[in-house]
């Protein structure tokens, strides 16, 4: 419960607002050191590439989308601190049922 958070990207090559976001991306982490980043290629799997290839660049976080073509750094902040503060909480709370 404690470790890094870590982000699903989901990108391709040759893709100009995927390395758009990939700056983002790399911004944010120099902000919250606490994110793991999982850099997926979409053309590598089938499955992946007709589920995004519309929608990439997509950002998730336990499954759930953040961003789709756009990340907006303010929000990805508050997302994380929040998904942050939601882990401590239920660390927390549990202990405290024991």
């Amino acid at each position: 419960m404690n470790g890094p958070i870590q982000l699903q990207f989901y990108t391709k090559p040759d893709c100009p607002l995927c390395d758009e976001a990939k700056e983002v991306l790399q911004s944010i982490r120099t902000r919250a050191p606490f994110i793991v980043i999982e850099e997926i290629d979409i053309t590598e799997n089938i499955g992946l590439f007709t589920k995004y290839k519309h929608l990439i660049p997509v950002v998730e976080l336990d499954g759930q989308q953040l961003f789709v073509h756009r990340i907006v750094p303010r929000k990805l902040m508050w997302h994380l601190q929040w998904y942050r503060f939601r882990r401590l909480w239920a660390r927390f709370a549990g202990e405290n049922l024991l």
